[in-house]
């Protein structure tokens, strides 16, 4: 069989593409588009595919792009045999490029000698990977409590390093100051930081442009960068962080999902003059600076309130930080939170696009909602969302009805061009509808989502749709 194969390798090199046998035509195309399909393949694949032929070998060993992951647990003898397979794989490879080097390991609770054995050969892949002048590292480690891992200082002196993904329950140690590095891109998860750490950033992190931190444990984040352009902090439960500053001239994309308890020293604050996108989820702080983001095209913010007793100037600071937007998204309490006792504090002329995700149209919300309207005389098109619950009562007598809606002289309502409402238990996006369709003179297209429940209510928008020439599309809202 050995000799077989043998001879149909020999054959494919000669006729390349001309052999049947589809794995032998795969040396008929380009070297880097056969790395790049054997890209894909987890080593333990790889490491196969090499013992086919003496050209997959040379195919095999000389791939840029390897996958250390797909493994199960096995006793302690199959374990030890697959660490020293990919350690031989390694070696064979010698100093052949990594471009990209992915490690999905879970380390087993056992024998501590066992274990920080493990350990040993993963800080030797990482070794290995930076003598092959690797550009991209993606670690995601399982450890055990007990152990303890530190993350090889070499990895950031590594002058090939373009990008470094870490996920790992470590405390992360601070590179020195003067370890400069050519890092683009930086995701760190699950791990615990200090200030130091950001420090080190902000001072030896000249080429960064993509910095994102997802579960991260640090009490302050203070960076300042002359090349960042994305910056995300994603903690979904409440946490630690107190202070949160970030300041650059090419900023041009924030997202922050931020939960904490309000305390004094609690702020955020961003300088960023040329900022283009701002997604903030968590609640409002006592001190938040947003700066004038005269170059912001969309904002996203969906706050809650800390208290009754919340000074409603620092919510108002936020809305006139976001004057000149383009595309605003709001969650139903800040918008209540932003219009407080129907005062808008801002004049929105440049929004095309308002998107509020909701409960449902309410006596609270609807006010606020005609507040932020009569600023947009602009807009062009509407997103309304509910998340109220597809189970439908039998809605209420309305009083925001089309008369309502008509007494309050939206001058958006001749711009207006496109419009998604989606419905919820009470009339009131309903006459909202049917006020729309009824004086948008400009409508193009409506979409009505409505649950099962509604099938009879939507019938009383046919009239409303024969005096509008725009397309309606009714949507039923599928069940979760």
């Amino acid at each position: 069989m050995e000799r077989k194969r043998k001879s149909l390798a020999a054959s494919s090199s000669e006729a390349p593409g001309a052999c049947a046998d589809g794995v032998f035509r795969f040396f008929s195309l380009p070297e880097e588009v056969a790395h790049h399909i054997l890209s894909f393949l987890p080593v333990k694949d790889l490491i196969r595919y090499g013992g086919l032929s003496k050209r997959c070998k040379e195919f095999q060993l000389s791939t840029p792009s390897l996958n250390f992951e797909g493994f199960s647990h096995h006793s302690n003898n199959r374990h030890f045999r697959l660490l020293s397979s990919l350690d031989r794989f390694l070696v064979l490879r010698r100093n052949n490029k990594i471009r990209c080097f992915r490690i999905r390991w879970k380390l087993a609770a056992g024998k501590t000698a066992s274990l920080y054995n493990e350990l040993y050969r993963v800080i030797t892949w990482l070794h290995v990977a930076v003598k092959c002048n690797v550009e991209v590292l993606d670690l995601k480690l399982t450890i055990p409590d007990a152990a303890e891992f530190e993350l090889p200082p070499c990895i950031f002196v590594c002058g090939s390093l373009r990008s470094l993904l870490l996920e790992c329950d470590i405390v992360l140690t601070t590179p020195s100051v003067a370890c400069s590095t050519n890092l683009q891109y930086l995701k760190l998860q699950k791990v615990k930081i200090d200030e130091g750490f950001c420090k080190w950033i902000s001072c030896s992190c000249k080429c960064i442009k993509a910095l994102h931190f997802e579960q991260v444990q640090v009490e302050n984040i203070i960076i300042e960068s002359s090349s960042l352009e994305s910056f995300s902090f994603v903690f979904p439960l409440y946490c630690d962080l107190r202070q949160l500053k970030i300041s650059g001239e090419k900023l041009d994309d924030i997202d922050i999902e931020w939960r904490c308890a309000i305390t004094s020293s609690t702020s955020f604050n961003v300088s960023a003059p040329n900022l283009k996108s701002l997604k903030w989820i968590g609640n409002f702080l006592n001190h938040q600076s947003l700066g004038n983001l005269m170059c912001l095209e969309k904002a996203e913010i969906c706050l809650s309130l800390p208290a009754d007793d919340y000074n409603f100037d620092n919510a108002f600071e936020v809305l006139h930080s976001m004057c000149k937007v383009k595309v605003l998204i709001l969650s139903e309490e800040t918008a209540k939170a932003l219009v407080r006792e129907g005062h808008l504090p801002s004049q929105f002329d440049d929004i095309s696009y308002l998107g509020m995700n909701i409960r449902s149209l309410d006596d609270d919300v609807v006010p606020a909602m005609v507040s932020l309207m009569k600023g947009m005389p602009n807009l062009n098109t509407l997103n309304l969302k509910s998340n109220h619950s597809i189970n439908v009562p039998k809605p209420d007598e309305c009083r925001f009805d089309r008369t309502y809606w008509k007494s309050q002289n939206l001058s958006l309502i001749l711009e207006l061009k496109e419009v998604t409402i989606e419905l919820s238990s009470g009339n009131i996006e309903l006459e909202l509808a049917r006020y729309i369709l009824e004086d948008a003179k400009n409508l193009q297209k409506m979409v009505i989502i409505y649950s099962p429940q509604q099938s009879n209510i939507i019938r009383g928008l046919k009239k409303s749709k024969m005096n509008s020439n725009a397309i309606i599309v009714f949507q039923e809202k599928q069940r979760k």
